[in-house]
């Protein structure tokens, strides 16, 4: 049975272009290279251009147009507002972004960087989960999907950091909670790196539970630690799920089964979303999923929500550098979605992650025992 999907995406995030090695910054360049050389070994780094690129975008797009899927509704985000912005971003740092419409620069050593057309695609970015939402919240569909870039859980409330300049997800959350109703908000965030800004944002904040997996540190940003799980009235609110380099499908469908459900469960959210970072695909060298085992987590996550919350989910792009691995994941997904159920998913018979997984799972039950 087919179901309404909303899709958001505006080619005006394709303005976002930075490239190349900042002259001004050496220093910077040469972290770079080694944080890169260390990350991926056999990269060729006199070859290197900027990975948070336009075709991230129009891979994607191309791909739904080329195979398109019966349910999908293409929907235009609006721009998020200083105001809606400043729900979760100190208003200095705002108005900084702000300040760099038009203008090509560096605002970190891990080549977070903005070119003329940057701070109109943030803010369509950071607007595109609000739209989602608002959509979702007047009827119009159950489930959406954000094609967007730049990403967004890196950015912190303070500075920009890991090609990040607004935290997408975390904006989207505050205005569910703000405007619309939804006192109790829970985030997955699968992307292979940790959503640092998310956790820096929410750390502090019961109504918003964070289950992140993610490549375990010193792999970048090197946070996401077990015992980073939230501070005052949000200690238990972070929940996170170090992983080895190698996992793949089996191992995050038991982050489902064993984390993300009960979680959700006790939690009882009014809706979910998704950091939905496609690195963890084998195309980009890291970890070894694959399209199917995206496609099953997005059937699990809808049953969930379809469970707790009327069906209301929202998933948000994040990472993800290889083209290929982009257009596939993210079209199994959008097919999901729109109520297509998975047929196969691939399984390794010795995953790396399974054994990861469980002790957290081990972890965060003492934790809770400890604390009862």
């Amino acid at each position: 049975m087919t179901t309404p999907v909303l899709v958001y995406y505006d080619m005006r995030m394709l303005g976002h272009n930075p490239h190349g090695w900042d002259p001004s910054h050496p220093a910077w360049t040469d972290a770079v290279k080694a944080m890169i050389a260390l990350q991926y070994p056999n990269s060729n780094l006199e070859t290197y251009s900027h990975p948070e690129r336009p075709d991230r975008l129009t891979a994607i797009v191309d791909r739904l147009m080329l195979d398109p899927i019966e349910g999908v509704r293409w929907m235009l985000p609006a721009a998020a507002s200083t105001a809606q912005l400043e729900r979760v971003h100190d208003k200095t740092y705002v108005a900084h972004i702000e300040s760099l419409e038009g203008e090509s620069c560096w605002l970190a050593k891990d080549t977070t960087a903005v070119s003329p057309g940057s701070i109109e695609a943030a803010c369509l970015a950071a607007g595109a989960g609000i739209s989602a939402c608002e959509a979702i919240s007047a009827g119009e569909a159950r489930r959406a999907f954000c094609i967007l870039r730049p990403p967004g859980h890196h950015a912190h409330s303070d500075h920009a950091s890991g090609f990040c300049l607004y935290n997408n997800l975390a904006v989207t959350a505050a205005h569910a909670r703000a405007r619309l109703g939804y006192e109790r908000v829970m985030v997955w965030d699968w992307d292979m790196h940790h959503g640092n800004g998310t956790q820096e944002i929410f750390y502090s904040d019961p109504s918003v539970l964070v289950v992140d997996s993610h490549c375990a540190a010193p792999f970048y940003p090197g946070s996401g630690l077990l015992y980073e799980t939230g501070s005052g009235a949000g200690v238990g609110s972070q929940i996170n799920v170090p992983l080895p380099l190698g996992s793949g499908n089996a191992a995050l469908l038991k982050v489902f089964d064993e984390v993300v459900k009960p979680a959700a469960k006790a939690f009882q959210p009014d809706i979910l979303l998704v950091s939905s970072g496609f690195d963890c695909h084998h195309l980009d060298m890291v970890c070894a999923m694959d399209e199917t085992g995206f496609a099953i987590l997005a059937q699990r996550m809808s049953d969930l929500a379809d469970e707790l919350c009327d069906g209301r989910l929202v998933l948000l792009l994040e990472g993800g550098y290889n083209a290929q691995a982009l257009a596939d994941s993210a079209h199994a997904v959008v097919k999901v979605l729109a109520g297509n159920p998975v047929n196969a998913c691939n399984v390794m018979p010795d995953d790396p992650g399974c054994e990861a997984v469980a002790d957290a799972v081990q972890f965060h039950q003492g934790l809770n025992t400890r604390r009862a």
